[in-house]
Formats: structure tokens, sequence, C-alpha cells
């Protein structure tokens, strides 16, 4: 997956890296305006907000995490916040038509998302330089690489609803590490789900917005069986997305055992939307 992320990025979109110094919203926009960016963290909540304390750019609860890139728009303060408008684009891995033996990262469309940031009582000339660089990664290669192995192997194929993992092995937390075992080990049991909240109002969401189509969710699970992260794999639309993840949080699992004791690992649900 490493070698996958490293190769392909730079036929993707436009790249940029840092520039410090921006010293007010016009400059910032100038800087950032159209350019595609990962997004320290990965959040894919359609709006991502921040907190500026004790000197430092504190994120505030993330719903879900997202594979993509911030495309921005428009900066622009209001008040004690700063505000960043543009679209969110999901990647997933595509072959190449031309080649089927090459792998790339591609675009899975764009989705509105806002940036908030919210500068207390400091000074815009003082957090506007450092904004850039605390909110984005250098390139696009790099919050690639820098992604989960877990996810990052799971990347989807847009070519159908399932996913294809690049590694064909089980992801497995223990003492706080991510491992990879061999997925014919038959000393491994995947996680199950023990409950799964209904959400009837996601469906009538789709049905007033006429939508339909399939969200697809990977879960960090814990040992106890609880959610741990949730990643959007799969997008819809904004509210749709929001709206399954916050019911998907509560889900509960039987936990993964390796050689009969419970692990952390990664459980896949892709929710039908009509």
């Amino acid at each position: 997956m490493r070698t996958i992320c490293t190769c392909i990025i730079a036929a993707l979109m436009l790249i940029s890296r840092p520039v410090l110094g921006q010293s007010d919203v016009a400059a910032l926009e100038t800087a950032i305006h159209a350019k595609a960016f990962g997004l320290r963290g990965y959040p894919a909540d359609a709006v991502a907000t921040y907190t500026w304390f004790d000197g430092k750019l504190v994120p505030d609860t993330v719903l879900m995490h997202g594979i993509g890139a911030f495309i921005p728009d428009t900066v622009r303060q209001k008040g004690s916040k700063v505000l960043i408008e543009g679209q969110f684009e999901t990647l997933v891995r595509a072959k190449d038509k031309t080649n089927p033996s090459i792998v790339k990262i591609a675009p899975m469309g764009q989705l509105p998302m806002r940036i908030e940031i919210d500068l207390q009582k400091a000074s815009p000339a003082t957090v506007l330089p450092q904004l850039q660089a605390l909110l984005f990664f250098p390139s696009l290669g790099e919050a690639l690489k820098s992604l989960p192995e877990y996810v990052a192997d799971m990347l989807p194929f847009p070519i159908d609803s399932k996913l294809d993992p690049a590694c064909h092995c089980v992801h497995i937390l223990q003492a706080g590490k991510w491992i990879q075992v061999d997925g014919s080990n038959p000393n491994i049991a995947p996680p199950a789900f023990t409950k799964i909240v209904d959400n009837p109002a996601l469906q009538q969401m789709a049905i007033d917005a006429k939508i339909s189509g399939t969200i697809t969710f990977i879960y960090q699970v814990s040992d106890a069986g609880r959610v741990d992260e949730l990643w959007l794999a799969k997008p819809l639309s904004s509210a749709l997305d929001e709206s399954a993840a916050k019911t998907s949080r509560d889900n509960m699992f039987k936990p993964a055992t390796l050689d009969g004791k419970p692990v952390g690992t990664v459980s896949v649900q892709t929710i039908p939307v009509n």
C-alpha cells in the first residue's frame, strides 16, 4: 500500500506545500485556493471544528474520519472564527484502464465541507500564519503515507460496491500496536455484530432528497466490542453520511479473537439507502 500511495499521487491533482506567513484571511485564501490538501487527523465531517487554546490548534471531536482531499475555496473571518469553505473529495483505488496491472488513487466525487477555527481571544496575526501548516499535511502523498495501515489497505475500488483490500490479511491491535496476521490463520475469529442500531430517519431523508445508493464504513473495533473509530470509505451525501455515522457509532460487536483472546481489529459495514 505504501508503494501505491507514493507512486501515483502526482498524476491525481495539484499538490501544494505549505507557505507560511499569511497574515490575513485574503492572503491565506490566495495561498490555498483550489489546491488539494490532506487534512491532519483525517476529519470527514461536513463541518470540522477547531479551537485555538494555549497557543495550540485543538481539534474538536470528530464524528467520522475520511480518506480524501480537502479543496479550499474561500477563507473569511466572522467574529472570533476563521471559516474555510471548500469541497471534500473522497479518494479510492482505481485500476488504469489502459494497463490493468497499474493501480492508482483516484477521486470519487466531491461533497461540501467547512473548517471552523475558533480563535478565542488570540490575535489573527498570531494564528493565521500558522494555520496552513497546522491544518494540512505538506502534500497529499504525505497524507496517504501517514494513514493508519489498517485503513490504507482497505481503500476501496470504485468499480463496484465491495471493498477489495490491498492486503489479504487481518489487522490486529495488540498492546497498542497494529500487526498483520495471515487471513487464513485458523486461530483468528473475526468480529461479529451483536447490535446494529436502526436508523429509520436515514431512509426517510433519502426519500425526501431523492437519493439512493450505499454508504460504507470501516470500523476500528476494540477488544471490548466497541467502535473506537469510524472511517467513511464510500460517501453518499453529507447529511446522509452523518446521519448514518451517528447511529453506526453505537453499534456493538462480539470482538475478534486471536488464539481465543479478544483483540482489537477492523470491520466493514455497507448500508443500503433507498
